[in-house]
This record gives C-alpha cells, sequence and structure tokens, in this order.
C-alpha cells in the first residue's frame, strides 16, 4: 500500500511515516519545512520526501492519504485530496486502525510532562524485557528515535489533547483507547482551539471514557481541574499520585533538586531512584510511569533500578556545552507552569548561582 502524509515532518506524523514503513508500506510525505533532523530520520527509513504542498505530489495517486492536523482547507494538496475524491484520514485515526488494534496501550495524557512521562515508561518497560512500540512527541535519548513498532503487545503513545484534523475536531487521544492511562496535570492550553478549561476537561472526559473496567487510570492527587474531570464519572479503577504530600504513590526523602527519593506505594517503600534528572515535576513523571509499569507487569522495585540508567528526552533541560564555566541548556518548557517548574529545579541543583 502506499501511504502519503501531508505535514510529515511534525514528531507526530514523522513518527506515523516511521511505523507505516515498519509495517512494510511504501511511504512518501509533503511538508513546507524539510530539513534535519527528521527529515534525516525519514530519508534513512526509504521515505520519499517532497518540498511543500503542491496539488501534483499526489500523482500517481496513493491508496491514501493520511492528513496531519496542521492541514487546512485552501491547502493546495488538501484541495486536490478532495477534488480527486481520494480515500484519506487522520494520523490517530490511522495509528488506531493500523497499529494499536489488539494491543495494551499505555497512554500518557496531560498539559505538562507527557514527553518524558511516556519516555520514562517505555525506558522502563524496554529494560524489563517486554519490547515496547512506542510513538512519543520528542527523541528519548535512549532508543534515538521517536517511534517504532516494538514486539510485544505493549505499546507507549503520548496522548495530545489537541484536534485530530480538519475534518475531525475531537482531541487525538481520543482514538487510542488505552488500557492504562496516565493524565498527568490539566491547566487551559491552546487558546487557538479551546475557548476555556472546561472545553478541554470535556475531552479528558471523553478520554476517561475510553478505558475499561479492567484497566487502570493514573491520576494527581492533588490536581483540582483533573479531580472534576473524575467527577464527570469514572469507570476504572484509579490509582493517585503527588511528589510531596502522602498518595498510594509518593516520594519522601527528596533531594533538593529531585535528583534522588525514595518511592512510596501504598505505604511501603520500593526503593530509592538515584538518576540525573532534577525537579519535581521530574519526580511526579517518574512516580506516574512507575505505577503504569506495574500494571503491565513490572515490579516496582525493578522500574526504579530501571531508572537510573534514563537519558531524558532532547530538549528537556538539555546540556548542549560549557564555555568559560557557562553552562548552556536547552529546554522545550513554553507553557508558564512548565518554564515555573524547570526553573525550579534548576534553581535548587545550582543554588544561588546566577541561571
Amino acid at each position: 500500500m502506499h501511504i502519503h502524509i501531508l505535514g510529515i515532518c511534525g514528531t507526530f506524523m514523522g513518527g506515523i511515516a516511521l511505523l507505516a514503513r515498519a509495517l512494510g508500506h511504501k511511504v512518501s510525505g509533503s511538508d513546507a519545512n524539510v530539513y534535519p533532523p527528521m527529515s534525516t530520520q525519514l530519508q534513512q527509513a526509504g521515505i520519499q520526501l517532497l518540498e511543500g504542498f503542491e496539488a501534483e505530489h499526489l500523482q500517481p495517486a496513493p491508496d491514501v492519504v493520511v492528513v496531519g492536523n496542521a492541514m487546512s482547507r485552501g491547502n493546495p494538496a488538501v484541495e486536490a485530496m478532495l477534488n480527486q475524491g481520494l480515500p484519506y484520514t487522520s494520523g490517530p485515526q490511522w495509528l488506531a486502525e493500523h497499529v494499536l488494534q489488539g494491543r495494551w496501550v499505555l497512554a500518557v495524557a496531560g498539559t505538562h510532562g507527557k514527553t518524558s512521562c511516556a519516555s520514562l515508561l517505555a525506558w522502563i518497560l524496554q529494560q524489563a524485557g517486554l519490547q515496547p512500540g512506542f510513538l512519543i512527541g520528542g527523541v528519548p535519548e535512549n532508543f534515538g528515535l521517536s517511534a517504532r513498532l516494538g514486539d510485544s503487545p505493549f505499546f507507549v503513545v503520548e496522548a495530545d489533547e489537541y484536534d485530530t484534523a480538519f475534518f475531525d475536531k475531537r482531541s487525538k487521544f481520543v482514538h487510542y483507547r488505552p488500557r492504562t492511562l496516565i493524565m498527568n496535570n490539566l491547566e487551559f492550553d491552546h487558546a487557538d482551539i479551546f475557548d476555556d478549561l472546561l472545553m478541554i476537561q470535556r475531552q479528558f472526559h471523553h478520554l476517561v471514557r475510553t478505558v475499561p473496567a479492567e484497566g487502570l487510570i493514573i491520576s494527581p492527587l492533588n490536581d483540582g481541574n483533573l479531580s472534576e474531570v473524575l467527577d464527570m464519572g469514572v469507570w476504572t479503577p484509579l490509582e493517585f499520585f503527588d511528589p510531596e504530600i502522602e498518595a498510594g504513590w509518593h516520594a519522601e526523602q527528596v533531594a533538593a533538586d529531585g535528583h534522588s527519593f525514595d518511592v512510596i506505594c501504598e505505604g511501603e517503600s520500593q526503593g530509592r531512584v538515584s538518576w540525573d534528572l532534577i525537579g519535581r515535576h521530574n519526580v511526579a513523571n517518574a512516580l506516574a510511569a512507575i505505577a503504569a509499569a506495574r500494571h503491565a507487569g513490572v515490579a516496582p522495585s525493578h522500574a526504579i533500578g530501571f531508572l537510573g540508567s534514563y537519558k531524558n528526552v532532547k530538549r528537556r533541560l538539555e546540556l548542549r556545552g560549557e564555555v568559560n564555566g557557562v553552562r548552556v541548556y536547552d529546554d522545550f518548557a513554553h507553557h508558564p507552569t512548565a518554564i515555573e517548574t524547570t526553573l525550579e529545579g534548576l534553581r535548587r541543583r545550582v543554588g544561588d548561582e546566577r541561571i
């Protein structure tokens, strides 16, 4: 089958392309910004990349067009696709039908921390010998790529609340039907498509509705916005976590910068995490990932040990170099809360040094 992807160089759609290629399909794609590192990763996989969105890119006609959510009416390739009556679908729908069907999906949702938490979870499962597939909105250093099919029933997906496509305004994550769901946090975001917080909460509750009664939902104990989502109705067992206050999963003996902490589950110590990451937000990410891994069969004590070899995602407080005693970091944080928690973790590491 020949699949053509519109908007192929975004992290999510590039991941879809890699998965489709791994399934044996012929894959090509168009984008306005074709440049490394995504262009290199795709070309090395044997995927043809075309610059721009020309109608001619759809000749000869592919078997199906997968449309990225950045595409809109008026785009020449979109108009050609519609005028020619070509079969088309969205990235999330294609993923659900061709990759996730019949698998144990572990989804990580939330305003912040999705990429980091999903990467942590994938690494724990990998180190446990479970060989998970994954699709993550970044490049985890341990894996060196953003997506793979995997060799087991387990599949970790970063579950984004942004809308699916110009013809499907539901959040992407509604398509994924997870058995294990982490909801990290919830704040107002994406003001370009959501009028208010309640609109986002409704989408999160649509996601909650898809988790089976024999599944598991993992949520922070002290997030009022997610508590309101769960108050709308929940039919799945719940486990709660918090990096500071006592919860089903919580941390004790936390180093000031978060580089080590004890994991407590249901009142009993499971072991101590010692790793290179810092910040309260990463302690929370670790607790959620350990809880999700336990649901997939990984003992918490083993998961804790695996985190010692975890390398963070690119552009998550990534040290790019040091010149004349000045360390230069690259970080993706752009929401005010994410910026605040990242700087807080860094401040606790460096003390009174100038940032």
